[in-house]
């Protein structure tokens, strides 16, 4: 089973010892302050992917703890951390970079660099860990820099769009990727209200007809 490591940027807390306190009674993670941020990291497995198991974790913060997520961390790391995280020398991680060593293996492009200093992604980075180096990397999934840019783009919408449109809307786009994928159909009314209310969203359901297939006889 694959345990996705979630980490948050959420806003501080008015209590700290009571919000630390909340936290691990009902989380296996982490809560720490950065250079006046407030990151939340979350292990949580039994989901189908990335996505999927970061919005449970954002909402899971919301309903239990009332913390806000803002957005994904990036967890950006450079050559020494890289280093430290897995226990090898600068030097050893340099001739990895440069391709020095496991030839052939083209080490994650950075990010960035300033001052000439590259910067990752340590998620990028562990998975080529993975990959190319078994047993260096977290055993941790995270997720890519694409998953993040979605993750944040629906904690945005869940934000700022009233709570029943902004339900809505990711149901049709779920069962819009679905037909993507299958034969168009049309849900039943019933299924389509237990989703619903699953986010505890009263009101009436407007369902959209069907669209006829382009496809042709």
């Amino acid at each position: 089973m694959i345990t996705y490591a979630l980490r948050f940027e959420v806003d501080p807390p008015t209590d700290r010892e009571a919000l630390e306190a909340a936290f691990y009674d009902h989380f296996d993670g982490l809560l720490a302050e950065s250079f006046g941020r407030w990151l939340v990291t979350i292990y949580l497995d039994g989901h189908r992917n990335g996505v999927s198991a970061a919005k449970c974790a954002a909402m899971e913060l919301k309903e239990k703890l009332g913390v806000m997520p803002r957005r994904m961390d990036r967890d950006l790391v450079d050559a020494a951390e890289i280093a430290r995280r897995i226990g090898r020398s600068r030097e050893s991680i340099r001739q990895l970079i440069s391709g020095e060593r496991r030839k052939g293996m083209t080490f994650p492009a950075p990010v960035g660099s300033p001052n000439g200093k590259r910067i990752w992604e340590w998620g990028t980075v562990n998975e080529w860990l993975r990959s190319t180096l078994p047993g260096e990397g977290d055993n941790e999934r995270y997720l890519s820099r694409d998953e993040c840019a979605i993750v944040d783009a629906w904690i945005l919408r869940w934000a700022t769009m009233p709570r029943d449109q902004h339900v809505r809307t990711e149901f049709f786009e779920i069962t819009a990727s679905e037909a993507t994928h299958s034969e168009p159909r049309r849900r039943s009314r019933h299924a389509t209200e237990a989703w619903v209310s699953s986010w505890n969203v009263s009101g009436s359901i407007v369902q959209k007809e069907s669209l006829p297939s382009s496809k042709s006889g």
